[in-house]
């Protein structure tokens, strides 16, 4: 479905862009949105407001180890 979509998106707007019809924009437009929708977005891992003063701090380990306790001096 996804690579019907994108076919139809692209062929749409050419045609848009070659003056033949402004439909074909709307069509192009439409084939757009329902791609996006269908894409499955990744999960929230984590979500936080970030105050002026928060630090974040992001590092990559693997998942079996042991956490760190604070590696940032305060």
């Amino acid at each position: 479905m996804d690579y019907l979509l994108r076919r139809l998106m692209k062929a749409a707007t050419r045609k848009g862009m070659r003056g033949e019809h402004w439909a074909w924009f709307a069509l192009a437009a439409g084939a757009f949105v329902l791609r996006r929708a269908r894409r499955r977005e990744e999960p929230v891992v984590y979500s936080r407001r970030v105050s002026a003063g928060d630090r974040l701090l992001i590092s990559i380990r693997p998942p079996n180890s042991q956490p760190v306790g604070d590696p940032l001096p305060s």
